[in-house]
């Protein structure tokens, strides 16, 4: 019996060496295991679904723009390639269609004439010269340049060879389009700007 002690340690020992190695092991395995994923919330459509303050991208705006089209009311910074060359351009108003106060003065056949009521300001610091392009876009992105008209019902046509240092010009833009086109967009182009970087554009 003396002798059956160390015996049965010895016949225990690799049963406590294998229980030690595997509880080790198994802790290890728990701190590999990877994490539970968060859930990902997922847009049903119902309020509170996504991003409600997010505003909803401007018609004809490119995704990841910083600029947008402006609205009627909106000021537009417009910068010309000279130094000291900026305007300050307000859509003032809009009418679909618009009428001269002449009955005799009217568009060709098939086509109707839309008015933008424009409010330009001299915020650069010199002269600024002649007045840029203006188009229109219809829904087919199809442009349309300004025509010269009389004055209409809703007023004056816009004109101006030169505008100083804070000087500011109001008047009317017109456009002649088909009678079916669906204008959805204005644009103002410096008469010095090469390439317009999105600058001078308003939803209608």
């Amino acid at each position: 019996m003396r002798q059956s002690a160390p015996v049965l340690a010895l016949a225990l020992l690799p049963l406590l060496l294998f229980g030690s190695t595997a509880c080790q092991s198994a802790h290890e395995g728990a701190a590999l295991a990877p994490a539970a994923a968060p859930a990902v919330p997922v847009d049903d459509g119902a309020p509170g679904g996504a991003d409600e303050d997010a505003p909803a991208p401007a018609p004809g705006a490119v995704a990841g723009a910083a600029v947008k089209d402006a609205r009627v009311g909106d000021p537009v910074r417009v910068r010309g390639q000279q130094v000291g060359r900026h305007l300050q351009a307000v859509l003032t108003a809009y009418v679909d269609p618009a009428v001269s106060v002449d009955a005799t003065f009217a568009p060709a056949a098939g086509k109707r004439w839309v008015g933008a009521g424009m409010s330009f300001v001299n915020v650069g610091g010199a002269t600024y010269g002649a007045l840029g392009r203006m188009w229109a876009y219809d829904s087919a992105g199809q442009r349309y340049p300004a025509v010269k008209t009389g004055e209409l019902t809703t007023g004056k046509p816009l004109v101006f060879d030169s505008l100083s240092v804070g000087q500011r010009a109001e008047g009317w833009v017109v456009f002649e389009i088909p009678e079916n086109a669906r204008i959805v967009r204005l644009q103002y182009q410096d008469a010095n700007t090469q390439a317009n970087s999105g600058e001078g554009f308003w939803t209608v």
